[in-house]
């Protein structure tokens, strides 16, 4: 082996090609290569102060409807299970109804 550090294929991957697509304008090429300026930070911002942290009392937790979720007995869970696969199943059926239909009317 020779000590030269030359690449083992001859060149760099896409090296000597054109890029796929819509080339640059010179307008455009003269954008890409100039860096974006550098935005100030805004004067206006107020610095963040630091709030005391507390845990409000179970007492301002009076209202019991409004819970997000409560669990469901086994009888529910079976209940909501076979009403999906029902409408599922209809779902499926009234499609291929509707596809039958269009199949009929196309001859």
């Amino acid at each position: 082996m020779s000590g030269s550090t030359a690449p083992l294929a001859g060149r760099e991957a896409g090296a000597g090609r054109a890029r796929p697509g819509r080339s640059l304008t010179p307008l455009e090429q003269a954008r890409a290569e100039r860096p974006a300026p550098e935005d100030e930070p805004d004067a206006d911002l107020v610095e963040p102060v630091d709030l005391p942290v507390s845990t409000p009392p179970p007492s301002a937790f009076t209202d019991p409807g409004a819970r997000s979720g409560q669990a469901l007995d086994a009888a529910s869970v079976r209940r909501v299970q076979q009403v999906s696969l029902g409408l599922g199943i209809a779902l499926v059926g009234l499609g291929l109804g509707f596809l039958a239909f269009r199949m009929r009317h196309a001859n």
